[in-house]
């Protein structure tokens, strides 16, 4: 599948007393990338929610690979790995500025209600990140 390149600056608060980045906030970095993505394909999280598909996070993981640092420019490369009727499965790759990856993980999403059930994806939304 196509990636989805996005840049982030680490930003100071993001790192802990090492000096490195402090290991939840790649989950941070994997959300602004995923709704990147998403808005990229032509569908705004806002305008999802408005239509009454939430998408929830049932699985995240993610494998530090080197430390980022203060002020370093990482690229996000993010991917819909599987679109199923009602789930997406996101792939990551975190790249730092010495082309090194940094980390790499997933999420898993299930299509939700406003009421918090289970519900199909849209299938325009299935149809455009099927052949992202």
């Amino acid at each position: 599948m196509r990636e989805h390149p996005f840049k982030v600056r680490v930003r100071y608060c993001e790192t802990d007393q090492m000096g490195v980045v402090y290991h939840a906030n790649y989950y941070l970095y994997f959300e602004e990338t995923r709704t990147d993505l998403l808005r990229a394909a032509g569908f705004a999280y806002a305008d999802l929610e408005k239509r009454g598909v939430f998408l929830v996070v049932t699985e995240a993981s993610c494998r530090y690979r080197a430390g980022s640092a203060y002020d370093e420019i990482l690229e996000i490369r993010t991917r819909v790995e599987d679109v199923g009727k009602a789930t997406l499965r996101f792939r990551y790759e975190v790249i730092g500025p010495d082309g090194h990856a940094r980390a790499d993980g997933h999420t898993d999403l299930a299509a939700v209600d406003a009421r918090k059930r289970p519900m199909r994806l849209p299938p325009e939304i299935v149809a455009r990140l099927a052949v992202l």
